[in-house]
């Protein structure tokens, strides 16, 4: 293994601990210590280019361990327990542009804001139709906005029906 490999697996592993409050090394087959170290496997297969016997070995296990907990307990674990998969999520979203270098990270950066500054402008030539809803819907008390969105429901269904049998 690679030493930065090793550190890469070092921050996945502190990152799981701390959140689970865990120790993934443990040897149990309690759910929760399982959920983590599946959480664990997940992460360094997509985060490392690290073969499955070298991540299972950063905690003692063998690869078909790994394999099993990736392809099997995953899917379960995130399904069934919301805070794992936003544990897995927010790892993901923190480390989504983490190997970008400084000009790559700064090209990207600039696409996107040209992109919404496009969206921005669409926005902001909006017809005067639009804006005069929105500022409809503005002064209506929070209170009967509910009421209002029935009522306007309502209304779109007539007109559509209306509009249907004019084209029959």
């Amino acid at each position: 293994m690679e030493l930065n490999k090793t550190i890469q697996t070092k921050e996945i592993r502190d990152y799981v601990e701390s959140c689970l409050n865990l120790e993934l090394g443990t040897v149990t087959r309690r759910r929760n210590y399982v959920y983590a170290r599946a959480i664990y496997f997940k992460l360094c297969r997509e985060q490392t280019r690290l073969s499955l016997a070298d991540i299972a070995s950063t905690v003692n296990m063998d690869h078909a361990s790994a394999l099993h907990a990736i392809n099997n307990v995953f899917p379960s674990a995130i399904f069934y327990d919301k805070y794992l998969k936003d544990i897995y999520d927010d790892f993901m979203f923190s480390n989504k542009h983490k190997n970008e270098n400084i000009y790559e990270n700064y090209a990207r950066l600039l696409r996107e804001n040209a992109n919404l500054r496009v969206d921005i402008d669409s926005i902001n030539k909006q017809d005067g139709l639009e804006k005069r809803f929105i500022d409809l819907i503005n002064r209506i008390p929070e209170s009967k906005k509910d009421d209002v969105y029935v009522k306007l429901g309502a209304i779109v269904n007539i007109v559509n029906l209306a509009y249907e049998r004019e084209t029959v």
